[in-house]
C-alpha cells in the first residue's frame, strides 16, 4: 500500500511538472514574453528601436507654409494690360483628418505693367525742360499703371503621400478677392515755382522745383472691389533632411485664384515654390 501511495505521488508530480509545458504550446495560455512575433513583425529589436526613435522624435505635421513665386494674369485680366507680377502667400493648416486637411491662406499678387511703366520713366527723362516761368510745362504726359490681388480663401485639401518624402496633393476652396486698379497721368515740367503769400508779404513762398524737373500727376483713376471667389490648387511636395526633428518641406504649387464681377470671372494663374516645416 505504501508503494502504491509513493508510486502515485510521484505520478501526480511528473503531471505537474508535464503540464506548464504541454500549456505553452497554447498561444491564448502562455505569457507574453513566451509568445512568438505577431504584429510586431520578426524583428522585435527593429520594432523596439523605431517606438524609441518615435517617443523622442515624433512625427509632425506641417501647420505652415509660405508661398514665392510669380503670378500670371489671363482672361480679361491680361485684356486689360494688366502684367505678370510677384506673387507672395501665407497657408496656415488648422484641421486634418487622415490624407484630408483644411488650411486658411491670405497672398497678395502685384501685376504691375513694369515694362509700360518703365518705357514711361524713360520718355520722362528724356523729356525737354521749359524755362519759361508761365509754361513750365513739356508738353509730354507719363502714365503708370498698378494692380494689387489680395485673395483669402479656405482650402480643403487632398493629400496622397507615395513615398516618405514625396507627396502629391490638391485643393480647392471658396474665399473673398481684394483688388485694387490705379492708372496715374502725369506731367512733366520744371518744377512747381514759386508763389506769393499776399497780405503785403513781399517775400515769395519758395515751393519749388527741387531739381531739374518735375513730375506732376493730374489725373488719377482708381477702382478697388471686393467680390467673392476661389481657389483651385495643385502640386508635389518633398521632403529635404529627413534625419532632422523637423524636415523641410518643399512643394511646386500650380494655382488658380478667381473672382467674379458683374462682367465676367477674372483669374490670376500662379507658379510658387512653398515651404514649410
Amino acid at each position: 500500500m505504501r508503494r502504491f501511495l509513493r508510486v502515485a505521488l510521484v505520478a501526480v508530480a511528473l503531471g505537474a511538472v508535464v503540464s506548464p509545458a504541454s500549456a505553452q504550446s497554447d498561444s491564448t495560455s502562455a505569457s507574453i514574453i513566451d509568445r512568438p512575433p505577431m504584429d510586431l513583425g520578426a524583428d522585435q529589436i527593429g520594432t523596439l528601436r523605431q517606438f524609441g526613435r518615435d517617443l523622442l522624435y515624433p512625427k509632425r505635421v506641417v501647420k505652415n507654409w509660405f508661398d514665392v513665386g510669380a503670378a500670371y494674369p489671363v482672361g480679361n485680366l491680361e485684356e486689360r494690360n494688366i502684367d505678370p507680377g510677384l506673387l507672395v502667400r501665407f497657408n496656415q493648416r488648422f484641421w486634418g483628418d487622415g490624407a484630408f486637411n483644411m488650411f486658411g491662406s491670405i497672398g497678395a499678387l502685384f501685376g504691375n505693367d513694369s515694362y509700360f511703366n518703365d518705357q514711361q520713366n524713360a520718355i520722362a527723362a528724356a523729356a525737354p525742360i521749359s524755362t519759361d516761368p508761365l509754361n513750365s510745362y513739356s508738353g509730354v504726359d507719363i502714365q503708370s499703371r498698378y494692380f494689387y490681388m489680395v485673395p483669402a480663401t479656405v482650402n480643403l485639401s487632398f493629400d496622397l503621400p507615395i513615398a516618405e518624402t514625396v507627396a502629391p496633393f490638391v485643393a480647392l476652396g471658396p474665399g473673398v478677392v481684394w483688388t485694387h486698379e490705379s492708372v496715374v497721368t502725369s506731367a512733366v515740367n520744371n518744377g512747381v515755382g514759386t508763389t506769393e503769400l499776399g497780405f503785403g508779404n513781399d517775400d515769395p513762398l519758395f515751393i519749388g522745383p527741387g531739381g531739374e524737373q518735375g513730375i506732376s500727376p493730374y489725373a488719377i483713376r482708381t477702382q478697388s472691389k471686393f467680390n467673392l471667389g476661389w481657389d483651385a490648387r495643385a502640386g508635389i511636395g518633398f521632403a529635404f533632411d529627413t534625419d532632422a526633428d523637423r524636415p523641410l518641406w518643399v512643394r511646386a504649387v500650380l494655382s488658380s485664384s478667381t473672382y467674379y464681377t458683374h462682367t465676367a470671372p477674372s483669374t490670376n494663374l500662379g507658379f510658387a515654390l512653398s515651404f514649410g516645416r
